[in-house]
């Protein structure tokens, strides 16, 4: 027999033997000051010399059977405490990412869990919340999410949230079929549906952590930091959040090599032909997919040779659906259509070193290859950036990526932001960790701002990071803890701050 003893909000399974209710463990879970109760149950973390870390809380069902690809649905509540001291699994993928020091994780469908590092003593502290979307360009992520141990950015006074969210075909398949099941005629952004769906468990539940709801900042880099961009957009973001931090987000439609989104037809045709590869096709073509296993629907995933085509051949990735997102992100910042709060928004001086690192062209294949991008103008973009070898294509794609996919795209982020709001920040990372020959390459921001081990860093630069990103978050401002300001990004001044060693205020 079963009966269940209560401690406050804390809900414990106590056994009965022979009319006698043994309370040991009623007493000792009651004393556990880990416990915290969500909306769906309670949960039990762990003490790490001040900060309290639940890993591998659910935030939705999982996205599995008759679930997959659709918007996520709510948490089945359970009774008792659930055990909140392991990553949940990673969602599927093609390869893992892996960091030294950093075990890998395993790989399951049913992957929609977040993690929480919360300083607060009590659940009435009212701490800012950082909530973190990982890159990996919508197909993986970056790196494992140990990787991004929210420690650091706690150990400075605000509550951490990582979360997962579907990647690749599970996370952004687009179907005219999936439409039709659809009330808004819409598919594919299903990895957006989540991270909403990540924002609202903490709307909902982050108080009882010692958070406070009213001032959640949302920060991601690469395909995070795109998503970020969508979230200002977004009428199913409004309200979530009250500020954003962007990190090397890529942000045009049409890209000088990243496309950012793909149109709705687009991507319903990389659709009907994914299906088609996977022998499912007629009226049953989503059952017959949801049949298929994820691995399977990995596997027949098209690869791309290298990181560069990968980056520039994305098939599975945001499109504009008319309802997560109601245009491209051009047109809706050109037109004011993001939300009006503090924003900063970088990138890093070296984005696309590692991005274009394997891209193999020759002379000849680069201008075939700015033909197909550039048209008419292909001519004038290689007298800018002229190659004669394919060491120096190398070199030319990277520094083609860097001004027109990453600085480009933070100028008219930026800018379009700073027209509505005064805090506005931009800035730029170049800061180069020793014996890095790629630069301050893509994402080496996040080996400071998460503290990765075994990795060598400047102190000084690395506290001055993760305080610029803590104080953004308390406040809406980075200010307050250098001997120079970081002024308000705006067109007319064009104004930002150099991240390094000694951090500076540069011009356009």
């Amino acid at each position: 027999m079963q009966g269940i003893c209560r401690a406050g909000y804390i809900l414990a399974v106590c056994l009965v033997i022979a009319g006698t209710v043994v309370l040991s463990g009623c007493t000792q879970q009651a004393q556990d000051p880990t416990i915290v109760k969500t909306d769906a149950g309670a949960v039990s973390g762990i003490n790490q010399s001040g900060i309290r870390v639940y890993l591998g809380i659910p935030f939705a069902a999982p996205p599995v059977g008759e679930l997959r690809w659709k918007p996520p649905a709510p948490v089945t509540p359970w009774e008792g405490v659930k055990n909140a001291t392991a990553y949940g699994a990673t969602c599927p993928q093609a390869q893992k990412g892996s960091v030294p020091g950093t075990p890998a994780l395993n790989m399951s469908e049913d992957c929609l869990y977040l993690n929480v590092w919360t300083p607060a003593t009590n659940a009435s502290d009212k701490l800012p919340v950082m909530v973190f979307f990982y890159g990996g360009g919508f197909t993986g992520v970056e790196g494992s999410m140990p990787m991004y141990n929210g420690t650091t950015l706690a150990e400075k006074g605000v509550i951490v949230v990582t979360t997962n969210y579907r990647i690749g075909a599970l996370g952004f398949l687009a179907h005219p079929d999936l439409d039709r099941e659809s009330p808004h005629n819409a598919s594919g952004n299903y990895g957006i549906l989540d991270q909403q769906a990540a924002l609202k468990w903490v709307q909902d539940n982050i108080a009882a952590f010692g958070g406070d709801p009213s001032r959640v900042t949302i920060f991601g880099q690469s395909a995070g930091g795109e998503s970020n961009y969508i979230h200002l957009v977004s009428p199913g973001s409004r309200g979530l959040f009250s500020q954003a931090i962007v990190e090397s987000g890529p942000f045009f439609a049409h890209g000088a090599i990243i496309n950012a989104t793909h149109s709705k037809d687009d991507a319903e045709q990389f659709g009907v032909g994914y299906a088609q590869s996977l022998g499912c096709a007629g009226p049953d073509t989503i059952a017959c997919m949801r049949n298929v296993s994820p691995d399977a629907l990995v596997n027949a995933t098209p690869s791309s040779p290298s990181e560069f085509w990968s980056t520039h051949t994305v098939m599975f990735e945001p499109n504009i659906d008319g309802w997560v997102l109601p245009d491209t992100l051009d047109n809706l910042y050109l037109t004011h259509q993001e939300a009006a709060v503090p924003v900063m928004i970088g990138n890093n001086a070296n984005d696309g070193t590692t991005l274009s690192s394997d891209a193999n062209m020759n002379v000849s294949e680069y201008r075939s290859f700015l033909a197909s991008r550039f048209g008419s103008n292909a001519n004038a973009v290689f007298a800018q950036y002229p190659a004669n070898s394919t060491a120096e294509v190398q070199l030319q794609l990277a520094q083609i990526m860097e001004n027109a996919d990453f600085i480009d795209s933070v100028k008219f982020a930026a800018g379009s932001a700073g027209d509505i709001s005064q805090d506005t920040y931009m800035y730029r990372y170049s800061y180069i960790i020793p014996g890095q020959p790629e630069g301050a390459f893509h994402g080496s921001e996040l080996v400071l701002l998460f503290g990765v081990p075994g990795i060598n860093t400047d102190p000084a630069v690395a506290d001055n990071i993760v305080d610029l990103w803590t104080r953004f978050a308390k406040t809406g401002n980075p200010n307050g803890g250098m001997n120079i300001t970081w002024p308000n990004y705006t067109r007319a001044t064009g104004q930002y701050l150099d991240i390094n060693i000694t951090p500076s205020v540069k011009g356009p």
